[in-house]
This record gives C-alpha cells, structure tokens and sequence, in this order.
C-alpha cells in the first residue's frame, strides 16, 4: 500500500498487459458479471439521445425488453444516425459525441464509418488490447520489454489524411497514436521502425525499412492482423537479401549506423540458404508469430510453416473496425472466447443454406449462455460506440468453452459461399483443389484465386500467376485436374457438373506477381496497408475486370 500523501506508483507496461490477461481470463470464469456491466453501461450511453428518445430505452431494464425495443438492423439502416453525428448534431446515439469516425476496408461492399467515442476507446478497445498482448508476452517467457524483441504490423501511425466534415476519418490499422494514458500506448510507438514514411508509397517499401532497421536485434516476436502482411515481410527479405546486406554494410539513413561485422555475418547465412532466407535467418531468436489463423485465414499456414520454420502461431482476436468479438487467453491455435467484456452479444442460428440476407428486424435471439457446442451462429452485436443491435454479417462455430464462456471460431461472412445451383463452393474447397494439382511448395505468396462466372450454365474460373514451373502443363488438362479434384472435395459441386447445371472449369493464367500488383493498386487507391487480404474465392466476376483493366492476364498463354 502506497503511504499516505505518495500516488502508488503506475505499473509498467509489460505488468499492465500480464494485469489485464489476468482479469480477461477472470472474466472467462464469471461472465455473467461483465456481462451485466456492459449491459448497463450501453443503456447508460444510449438512454439519454436521439436515438434513446425514438427507441423508448428510459424504459428499457432488461436485455428481453432491450430485444423489443430496439431492431436488428444491418449498417444501411444505421447510416442515417451516423450521417446526423457527421452534421454536427450532438447526442444521437451516444451521450459523448464521437471525435472521429473508423473506415472500414469496404471488401463486403462499400466503406462504412464507425462512430469512435473517448468512453468505447478507453473502456473497451484499450483494456481489450493490454489483455491480448499480455498473452503473447506470457508465450514469449519475456519479464523485461525493451520493445526490440517485437515487430508490430497490426497498425501503421500516421497523421489523419482524411476528414469529413470536419470530422477525422481514418482506418482501425492507419491510426494517429493516441495520448489517453489508458488507451493502447505501447513503448515502441515512437521508434523508428514503427513510424511510417510518408515518401514509401508502396507496400514493400515500409517493410524493407523495417527489415533494415531490425537486422540484428533479438526480434522474438511478430504480429500483424492479417497473415497476408507477414507473408509479404518474408518476400520482402527474400526478394532483397544483397541490398539488405549491402545497406546494412554500408550505413543508410540515420537510423541504421554502419555495421560491417552484422553485414558479414548475415552474408553468410544468406548465401547458405541460396539467397532464399527466412525470417529465421534474419532473427534467430523469433518464437511467434500472431496474426488470424481461422476461416481463409488458415489457409495461410503452410506458407508461414515455410517462411518462419519452426515458429509458433497464436490468434490475433477476432476484432473489426466495428468492435472486438473474442480475444485469446490461451494457446488454442484458432479459436478464443467470447469477449462478454466488449459488447452485448446476442446470436441466431446458421445453416448452410443462408445466403447472407440480412437478418429479419425480430429474429429471434440467443444469449452467449444458450449457444450450443458444435453449432454455427450469426452474430448480432451492440457497442458502447452506437451501433446497436448491428446484423455483422459474421458466422461463427462454438468450439467449447473457457471456464463458463463459449469458445468461438470464426467462419466467415454470411453468403461466404459461392452456390449457382447449390454447390456451395467455399475458398477451403479452391484452396484444397488448387494445391493439390499445382502443389504449394513452388510458391510463398497467394497465387490464384477462384472466381464465379454467370452464364447459361455458369461456371468457375480459376486466375492463377502462371510461372515457369507451371508452364510444362498443358492449361487445359490442368483446368481439367483441378475441376477433378473440386468435384472429389465438393459432392455438390460434383453433382452440379455431372447434372450440367456447371460448367467445366477453366483456367485463367496470369503473368507472375499478379495479384502483388492487385495488393499495389488497391493500396494506391486508399485501402490500409493491413486491411488488404487475399481471397482464394471472390464472390462475383467483378475481380476479373479488374485483372483485365491492369493488364494482369498472360495475353500468350490466355490466348487474347
């Protein structure tokens, strides 16, 4: 106890992050209790507003009458309250106005804002972040945190490059740092390596910085939201090995002193991997890599397997711009619990056979304590930054349970299916099909991608960067073998061909670093660095014009 008239001194932040998983995995064991509280807090924000007023919320006490009061609504339906908060009107549906507004990446559609109050950041988002952290620290064995022994690529700082009226506009991953001393305020948030330069305006140009700047420091520790951005760091090394040792012998910048002895050494080590590093090569020492690991995500770990050999993989939490889901307590590979101390959280019941509508305005709901292990369910979510009784579009699968809270596993978007005439072809199936006629070993990066294409009967057309390993074969024998093994993975899929109501699959080649090109194009255009993914199925042909509009497609080979 501190004595009188001294403030107790503040903890650390490595002790804050252990303090934080502790109460995360306390609150696993007794639900209820932060349930409650959340439950209690939205009221509290959201009686006294604009919205409270039309919704009758001075009414409202329990989650049932919460239910009856307020709708399930899909984003559309709460723009117009959004649009008032952007007008300047004060009070619509949080009692403390939002400062800026998130931007989502817009892959399911167009670009939605999300109201961010100094209240949902400080009470939720920051705390949520100490806990997740904490965990990796615990996995890494660390009780000293310099902040070198970590790579960071889950968010980029940066100045606020956008503004709607008058209001500041950015995405959750290309964020001002914060100065709330009880928001998310690691200590290499001013180190060199992590701040952007604003003069790198390509995706390979920051992280060659990073590579630069950590060469040679004790790095046990990288996490990035998606694992589409690790991938891309490893390419990176692999795509520069001798400018790295080049740079590092010769000094660059002001950031990177000269060090010929740290050069030789690299040097080695990268002429005995043939010039092909790992990330292991360049830090010996790494244990983990974070980044999520569920849904098509996973079909990401045969590459990292390959460039971080030997390395550990955890989840990164099951977080969108609109809110956090479930966050890590353990060492489950893919699945965390339900983060009851974020949101009030209510589901509905999935079946295949969802075609990703939006959820009716009464639907009936359940409670995180009703749901069902095995079972998959749409998430209906309310936050303390307004969006209230929001359809998310998410599906996720009850995997078990954390002490007295369901353990979930997140599936997909709802409609995260291709079906024509009830194939339902997923991105695991592609994946599946793809590598096992055109193997994976040749290759570190995503390099095809699945796409729907309508006609009468409609088909499947697969894009993929037709390199000199894959040129031997013959384009048509290998559409062949992939439409083979498509109808061995997928029974309806296989029903559909035999029946006519698909047709063949075919097979698009594209020149080689096609879809890098893609990642390039969209991050030239605005999208966050961190929110670009891969995606192994797209949902429409769209994805093919813009192939074609890049000049992406092999014109010999394609024959056009």
């Amino acid at each position: 106890m501190a004595s009188a008239g001294k403030t107790a001194p503040h903890p650390s932040f490595l002790e804050r992050t252990q303090e934080a998983l502790a109460k995360q995995r306390a609150t696993c064991a007794r639900p209820e209790e932060a349930a409650g509280r959340v439950f209690a807090d939205i009221l509290a924000v959201s009686r006294d507003t604009a919205f409270g007023r039309e919704h009758g919320l001075a009414r409202v006490r329990t989650p049932g009458e919460w239910r009856k009061a307020v709708p399930i609504r899909g984003y559309d339906e709460l723009a117009p309250y959004v649009h008032r908060q952007l007008a300047g009107e004060h009070r619509v549906l949080t009692i403390d106005d939002p400062y800026a507004f998130l931007r989502t990446s817009g892959t399911t559609g167009h670009a939605k804002l999300v109201p961010t109050t100094h209240h949902w950041r400080r009470t939720y988002r920051g705390p949520a972040l100490y806990a997740q952290w904490g965990l990796y620290f615990e996995h890494m064995g660390t009780e000293r945190l310099t902040g070198e022994e970590v790579l960071d690529l889950s968010w980029e700082p940066g100045p606020v490059r956008r503004y709607q009226q008058g209001f500041p506009v950015y995405s959750i991953t290309e964020r001002p740092p914060s100065q709330d001393p009880d928001d998310w305020n690691p200590p290499w948030r001013t180190a060199a390596w992590f701040t952007r330069d604003p003069a790198t305006p390509t995706l390979t140009d920051p992280l060659y910085g990073k590579l630069l700047r950590l060469a040679g420091h004790d790095l046990r520790l990288i996490v990035s939201v998606n694992p589409s951005k690790i991938v891309l760091l490893a390419e990176t090394l692999r795509e520069n090995p001798e400018r790295l040792v080049r740079e590092l012998h010769d000094g660059q910048g002001p950031g990177r002193p000269a060090a010929p002895a740290l050069a030789r050494r690299l040097a080695a080590v990268f002429d005995w991997t043939g010039g092909r590093p790992a990330l292991t090569d360049l830090w010996p020492g790494l244990r983990l890599l974070v980044c999520w690991n569920s849904a098509s995500a996973a079909l990401y770990q045969p590459l990292l397997s390959r460039l971080a050999p030997g390395v550990a993989t955890l989840p990164f939490s099951t977080t969108g711009t609109e809110g956090i889901v479930t966050l890590p307590v353990d060492d489950h590979p893919s699945a965390g619990p339900l983060a009851v101390d974020q949101a009030h959280f209510e589901f509905v019941p999935w079946h295949d056979l969802d075609d990703g509508s939006p959820l009716p305005p009464g639907s009936p709901t359940l409670g995180y304590d009703q749901l069902e292990p095995g079972a998959d369910y749409r998430l209906v979510m309310s936050q303390a930054n307004g969006l209230y009784r929001y359809d998310v579009g998410d599906v996720y699968r009850v995997t078990g349970t954390v002490g007295a809270t369901p353990r979930l596993e997140f599936l997909g978007r709802t409609g995260f299916q291709s079906s024509f005439t009830g194939e339902k072809v997923t991105e695991s199936d592609v994946h599946a099909a793809v590598t096992r006629v055109l193997g994976h070993e040749q290759t570190t990066h995503p390099d095809f991608t699945g796409i729907p294409v309508w006609g009468t009967p409609p088909h499947y057309l697969v894009a993929v960067e037709w390199t000199d390993a894959h040129r031997a074969r013959d384009l048509e024998e290998t559409a062949r073998h992939i439409d083979d093994v498509l109808q061995e993975v997928n029974v309806e899929y296989a029903d559909k061909r035999r029946s006519g109501r698909l047709r063949p699959l075919q097979l698009l080649p594209l020149v080689p670093g096609a879809f890098r090109t893609v990642a390039e194009h969209r991050h030239r255009d605005g999208a966050a660095a961190a929110q670009i993914k891969h995606h192994w199925l797209q949902k429409d042909a769209t994805f093919l014009d813009t192939l074609r509009r890049l000049g992406l497609v092999h014109a010999t080979l394609a024959g056009v």
